[in-house]
């Protein structure tokens, strides 16, 4: 909703009731005068009054909008007040169309600053892994370089770590987290904790798709999408999924095939078979 505006049409409401106070109060102290003078000042109320009139219904679900009730205060009753008398818009109006007006400059405000404090997202807190490569680039102003090069740090630590160049990036992820035995030349990355739990499995899933989706779904965009203009906010939170996954990455240890060495077994003695004398 357009507070301003609404507190702008308020505005111009109170400031005709107040116009019709003035006309009226200069009516009552006009003690002479000609007919034509009457007159005109007569028009002026009436003008002042069917401005008032047609504004009402909508001045009122701006005065609802800004809280329920405020727009339903009664109408001059048949006797007594009428839509003639600034009686009726100073003292049965006024006060509410003052509490719209408040509401609407500084309810939303107010509200903002009344919520719970927000945690910040600290970019300098990230994984040194992914935010020491994207922080040049990122005071730059480049966003999208800054995420492709927290990509290339992460997958290069990856790499490192399980001595592995064979491969990169997504099918990395997926056979170092994977819950098969290690294999020769294929390092697995493990979760502390009891590998027989729903827990631990869970959480080595989820450290495969993780990775494989950071590198699918926004390392691949931003290193091939050259007119990819990324928001700050967007790359903050890409660069972040990056900073998770390193973490994760970080904390694993390396688990590696046993290696099984082979035991020769000398060979038996020859036996010399002599043939027996005949």
């Amino acid at each position: 909703m357009d507070h301003v505006w609404a507190a702008e049409q308020l505005q111009q409401f109170n400031d005709l009731i107040d116009r019709l106070e003035a006309q009226e109060h200069e009516s009552n102290m006009r003690t002479a005068g000609t007919v034509d003078e009457v007159n005109a000042q007569l028009g002026c109320i009436r003008e002042t009054v069917d401005r008032l009139v047609s504004m009402d219904p909508v001045m009122r679900e701006l005065m609802e909008s800004a809280r329920p009730g405020l727009g339903s205060y009664a109408e001059p009753p048949s006797e007594g007040w009428s839509f003639w008398d600034s009686t009726y818009w100073r003292e049965v109006v006024r006060a509410n169309v003052l509490r719209a007006i408040g509401i609407h400059q500084l309810g939303a405000e107010a509200r903002r600053r009344l919520r719970p404090d927000s945690p910040d997202l600290v970019a300098e807190r990230f994984h040194p892994w992914a935010w020491e490569a994207a922080a040049p680039l990122w005071h730059a102003g480049s966003m999208q370089e800054a995420v492709h090069a927290a990509a290339r740090s992460v997958n290069a630590r990856l790499q490192q770590k399980l001595n592995r160049r064979d491969t990169s990036e997504s099918s990395l992820c997926r056979e170092a987290f994977s819950l098969e035995a290690p294999a020769p030349g294929r390092p697995r990355l493990r979760f502390d904790g009891d590998h027989t739990s729903d827990t631990w499995r869970s959480r080595q899933q989820g450290g495969m798709q993780l990775g494989a989706g950071c590198f699918a779904g926004i390392r691949n965009p931003a290193a091939h999408e050259h007119d990819l203009h990324l928001e700050e906010q967007v790359a903050l939170e890409q660069i972040a999924a990056f900073s998770l996954l390193a973490r994760w990455i970080d904390e694993c240890a390396v688990e590696v095939a046993e290696r099984r060495t082979a035991i020769t077994q000398p060979a038996p003695e020859a036996t010399r078979h002599v043939r027996p004398k005949s």
